[in-house]
């Protein structure tokens, strides 16, 4: 799942769509390893507001995964240097 560049702690922004509204939110998310369970989501905030508790976490792990799939391979992920 994704690369080794992707370990640790993420950051991305997303857009939130229901039938009423669009929200624009940064979610913020830590990697450990390549299992799917080793993934924790740290907050989703909108506008600085914290609405982690407010939103689907299933939606939300999909999102990361998604994320994390198309993540581009980076020379550092096999310890290779430039």
């Amino acid at each position: 799942m994704g690369t080794a560049s992707m370990y640790g702690n993420q950051v991305m922004d997303v857009e939130l769509d229901c039938d009423w509204m669009t929200l624009y939110a940064t979610i913020e998310y830590s990697v450990y390893g390549d299992e799917e369970d080793l993934v924790e989501i740290v907050s989703v905030k909108a506008r600085g507001v914290d609405i982690t508790n407010w939103v689907n976490s299933s939606y939300i792990f999909d999102l990361i995964a998604d994320e994390i799939s198309n993540a581009d391979y980076h020379y550092s992920d096999h310890g290779d240097q430039v």
